[in-house]
């Protein structure tokens, strides 16, 4: 996808499939458009919040208006800054994994993958030449 203002038509193509396991564990390289795509699905889940970055707040959350494929509100957290799973466990946020009334979407997520249990659904964002973006996601 070039395109970005094509993203919203392509998540709700797939938002069925995006938002069937209740954690999206999302891998991308700096600028690769994670929070785009975060703030495509959120915005048609009918987040009440225009999501932004997590990378200094490490965590936000995002109400829904209404439930939304059984889910009240979206967990959006940024694990970049982290280096150990000892970080992780200190912060609390792993909590969030055990919620299944929140969909949560982690970037950075190789240091908390082990913690995750399945089913999830892995992303990856590939970023291309010319800006072209490839979205590939495993359930």
């Amino acid at each position: 996808m070039q395109d970005v203002t094509r993203l919203p038509q392509a998540v709700s193509e797939h938002l069925d499939r995006l938002v069937r396991h209740h954690v999206i564990l999302l891998d991308a390289p700096m600028g690769a458009g994670k929070t785009t795509f975060v703030s495509a699905l959120a915005a048609l889940m009918g987040s009440m919040i225009t999501p932004s970055s997590p990378t200094f707040s490490i965590c936000n959350e995002y109400p829904l208006a209404s439930v939304t494929a059984g889910y009240n509100k979206i967990i959006h957290i940024d694990l970049y800054r982290f280096k150990t799973i000892e970080e992780i466990l200190d912060s609390g946020i792993e909590d969030y994994l055990y919620d299944p009334g929140c969909l949560v979407i982690i970037e950075w997520p190789d240091l908390i993958r082990p913690l995750v249990v399945e089913p999830y659904t892995a992303m990856h964002i590939e970023v291309r030449d010319n800006h072209w973006r490839k979205f590939v996601y495993l359930n």
